[in-house]
Parts: C-alpha cells; sequence; structure tokens
C-alpha cells in the first residue's frame, strides 16, 4: 500500500511563539501525526487547525508541490507544507498485513 507523505516547516515568525521556531519541522504520514518525528517540543492545536485543510489538499498533490498556511492567531507564524514522495508500507493500524 502506499500512503503520502507532506513536511511542515516553520518558516515564518512575525513575533515570538511559544511553540514553534523557524526551522522547525515534523512529517504527517498515512493521515498521521507523530510528535516523535518532529523538531517542536509542544504543538499548538490552533496551529494544527489551520494545518489541516492545507494538508488534505496538498496531499493529493504531486510530491514537490508546497503550500503555505499561516497560524490562526493574527498569521504569526507561517507553515510551508510540502508533498513528498510517497512511501510503501503496511500501514500503522494494520499488523500482520503486508
Amino acid at each position: 500500500m502506499k500512503y503520502s507523505i507532506v513536511k511542515v516547516t516553520i518558516t515564518g515568525l512575525k513575533k515570538y511563539c511559544p511553540f514553534y521556531n523557524i526551522g522547525d519541522s515534523f512529517i504527517i504520514k498515512q493521515q498521521c501525526f507523530a510528535p516523535d518525528n518532529g523538531t517542536p517540543q509542544q504543538y499548538c492545536m490552533h496551529s494544527l487547525q489551520s494545518i489541516y485543510p492545507v494538508y488534505m489538499e496538498l496531499r493529493k498533490q504531486e510530491p514537490g508541490t508546497k503550500k503555505v498556511s499561516f497560524c490562526p492567531d493574527d498569521n504569526i507564524v507561517t507553515f510551508e507544507l510540502e508533498r513528498l514522495e510517497d512511501e510503501e508500507g503496511r500501514g500503522w493500524n494494520r499488523p500482520g498485513e503486508g
């Protein structure tokens, strides 16, 4: 089974953010967000809410496609989302299936 991968990178800060720094990144695979594959120590729920619709659109695009999302708190943080190459795997929620 192939699944999409999207990388989220913080590319801009208008002012201090207690959650993100420029250059922080994390990966969304198989529609799952795993905090252990990212650099931020905390994840802001507001930011995830604004990233989600962009992610849903981008995951259907060609690898290499990029889109931008902004923090809903006065656009303090700029997030660049990049569609990476698909990966093959059995799926995280399908133990024993090949």
